[in-house]
């Protein structure tokens, strides 16, 4: 009797442990799809978010699949960043040689985009607009009215600030290790250079002007005058010390006494032909009494690089530094 009563005792436990490991699994299988959901909703949700130069936040689930781009040097840092076929529009300035380094690149993209034109800019449906913060407030405020995603950024004015905005782009588009990858091909150009030029002494250094269509321009901060320190060359004008920016007068070029005069090629409207430019500085009466005009010494570099404001600026210090240092990259 006892044995029987001991066998329906162990019958009952196992019941009831049965019993206890439905119950666990039912809660755990509850909590599971719970967790599940959590999961999922957390994958609608999560993505990241990043702020612009205004402080504007912007949110993305994904990695923005169709970018217009606002200016020549996002044009430039989006090409070596993310695949073309995530370039939805550039500007048309992309296509022309004498300023873009792109041109065979952005043929495959098929629209252009003009900061002028909100409509045309909604029509392409983009993920997200980059335009520079030299754009009027107005309109990007007009794009955002529309619900567009712009992202403004900083325009940078030396070679620290063009990696930082590289970088910045980077984060909008999902594309970091890229950005790291195109600022260690900066770097490789710019030690190149130095270790050509880095043992001339700052009194030895050559002595350049910036030409533009105008005329020599002053500022006390510009990104030529960083091109310049690359390249070991001093920009002349530095050694003014003028609160204002403005055009220099013949008689403050010939007191700077430069080594050669530097000029942009780019003859954007058909009006500013280079070789005419040249003409008329080695004409000048005055200019012929510097050293440069002597010398008959004007520097000839693509505006593609010398005004560009992305990674092709370190073409710019190559280029200024074998035209004043020609013997020290004769070995190459």
């Amino acid at each position: 009797m006892k044995k029987y009563f001991e066998q329906d005792e162990n019958i009952i436990l196992k019941v009831i442990c049965l019993l206890l490991l439905l119950v666990v699994y039912t809660f755990c299988m509850g909590c599971g799809n719970q967790i599940a959901k959590h999961i999922k909703n957390d994958k609608v949700e999560e993505g990241y978010t990043v702020t612009d130069s205004t402080g504007t936040v912007l949110k993305f689930t994904k990695k923005p699949e169709k970018i217009i781009s606002l200016s020549i040097s996002t044009d430039e840092i989006l090409i070596d960043l993310v695949p073309v076929n995530r370039i939805k529009a550039v500007t048309y300035l992309a296509d022309d040689p004498g300023i873009s380094n792109v041109v065979e690149r952005v043929k495959v993209i098929p629209e252009r985009a003009y900061g002028n034109s909100a409509e045309a800019l909604l029509a392409m449906q983009p993920d997200v607009i980059i335009a520079a913060d030299f754009f009027k407030a107005e309109m990007i405020q007009t794009l955002r009215d529309l619900g567009l995603s712009v992202y403004v950024y900083k325009t940078p004015n030396n070679i620290k600030e063009i990696k930082t905005a590289i970088k910045a782009i980077a984060a909008l588009v999902g594309e970091q290790e890229q950005a790291e990858k195109m600022i260690r091909q900066m770097d490789h150009k710019l030690k190149f250079v130095k270790d050509k030029v880095g043992d001339i002494k700052p009194g030895e250094q050559k002595r350049v002007v910036f030409v533009r269509s105008n005329g020599i321009f002053y500022r006390p901060e510009t990104s030529f005058m960083d091109v310049c320190r690359y390249a070991n060359v001093r920009d002349a004008t530095e050694d003014l010390c003028y609160e204002q920016s403005g055009i220099l007068s013949q008689e403050e070029v010939v007191r700077l006494d430069p080594d050669a005069f530097v000029i942009p090629v780019w003859n954007y409207d058909g009006k500013h032909d280079p070789l005419q430019m040249q003409e008329e500085i080695l004409s000048n009466p005055s200019y012929q009494t510097t050293k440069a005009g002597k010398d008959k010494n004007v520097v000839m570099l693509p505006a593609a690089s010398v005004l560009a404001v992305s990674q092709y600026t370190v073409d710019a210090v190559e280029g200024l530094a074998k035209a004043m240092y020609p013997k020290k990259f004769s070995e190459e």
